[in-house]
Formats: C-alpha cells, sequence, structure tokens
C-alpha cells in the first residue's frame, strides 16, 4: 500500500505584493474620509449643534457609498423614553380636532411592515432634535389635509407624549402593546397657517 503524502507541503506560497507608496496613499484617503463621513453623522447634536452644515457636504458621499449610518437607537446616549406624536389643530371659528401621527402598536403585522417607513419618521425622528427641520412642513401638509373653505385652519399644533421605560426587570415582564401609556407631554411647534399654506385648495375642492 503506497504512503499517503501531504500535497500542501508542496504548495507554494502565497504570493505577496507590497503595496506602493501611491496605493497605501489611496487606501489612507479612503480610510480618513469614512471615519471624517461617519463620525460627522453620529456625532450628537448637543456636541455638535450644527454638524448639518457640514453633513449636507458629506451626505452624497455617505449615501453614493452605502455608508448610511443609524444607531441612535443605541448609541451614544440610549433613549429612556417611549414616545408618540399628536397634532391639535384649530379652525377659523375656535374649534379644534386631534390627530394622532401613525403609531405602529396599533397596527396588525401585515400593516407594520407596509408602514416600516412611517416607524421610522414619526418614531424615530419627529419627536427627536432631529426632527426639527421637518416640522413647518409637516404643519402646512396637515394644514392642507384638514381644509375646510368654509372654516380653514387657523393653527396646527405638534406635540409628543411619552412614558420612561420600564427597567429591564424578569419578574415583572410585560410585552410591547402592555407598557405604560404615554401620560408626560412635551411642545414640538405651535404653526401659524397663512393664506399662501391653503392656496389653491379652492379649486380642488370644487372640482370633486
Amino acid at each position: 500500500m503506497s504512503e499517503c503524502t501531504d500535497s500542501t507541503k508542496k504548495a507554494p506560497a502565497p504570493r505577496i505584493r507590497k503595496a506602493s507608496e501611491f496605493e497605501r496613499t489611496i487606501i489612507s484617503l479612503y480610510l480618513a474620509t469614512f471615519f471624517v463621513v461617519v463620525i460627522a453623522w453620529l456625532l450628537p447634536d448637543k456636541v455638535f449643534p450644527e454638524k448639518w452644515k457640514f453633513t449636507q457636504y458629506t451626505w452624497p458621499i455617505m449615501a453614493s457609498t452605502g455608508w448610511v449610518q443609524c444607531w441612535s437607537l443605541f448609541s451614544p446616549e440610549v433613549r429612556e423614553t417611549n414616545v408618540h406624536c399628536n397634532a391639535f389643530i384649530t379652525f377659523k371659528d375656535g374649534t379644534s380636532k386631534l390627530y394622532e401621527f401613525p403609531r405602529t402598536q396599533k397596527m396588525d403585522l401585515l400593516t407594520k411592515f407596509k408602514r416600516e417607513k412611517m416607524r421610522k419618521l414619526f418614531i424615530d425622528n419627529f419627536a427627536w432634535p432631529s426632527g426639527r427641520p421637518f416640522y413647518p412642513s409637516i404643519a402646512r401638509f396637515i394644514a392642507r389635509a384638514n381644509y375646510d373653505k368654509d372654516n380653514p385652519p387657523d393653527t396646527v399644533t405638534m406635540f409628543f407624549q411619552y412614558h420612561d421605560t420600564p427597567p429591564p426587570d424578569t419578574k415583572k415582564w410585560v410585552y410591547r402593546d402592555e407598557l405604560p401609556e404615554h401620560t408626560g407631554t412635551g411642545m414640538l411647534l405651535t404653526y401659524k397657517v397663512t393664506a399662501q399654506d391653503l392656496a389653491g385648495l379652492d379649486d380642488v375642492q370644487s372640482s370633486k
């Protein structure tokens, strides 16, 4: 019987090509760009309050390379409250209407999947400082969506309600839909509706 031999012992060693100075420079620039773009994006607003002035230029790089990062749920500060958002629409005659933004915990499983991006907007971003630039646009949208030519919206007040997240106690475990009601309240924006915001809606309603 012939003796078995290990053929890998005769295999040639891997060829390692030393990178040129130019290649090392390109790799270093690539890594430096990655860290600058991502770290600037992840810095908390209270540390870098004007970071949007910088990230408006780095965002195209992040989006085109797939470097988008969003770790706000986990760091740098873990969120300690559960929130949902509402809006009061006050009309010209003084009456008001309460609007509740979409809440995924009230949806069935299929609808949750369909409206995941809405959860991302109204839960992960809207009630936090990162959502502030969107407040006027959303207030105008709500005003237009509730327009009545005989009693047009006068103001839109947006606010959030919250409750502290219970500590992770295995002896008092509760499911997500059994968490404490959101009894705390915080103000987001009171928006005065203008005639320009409602321009063109009379023509739309008359055509229906």
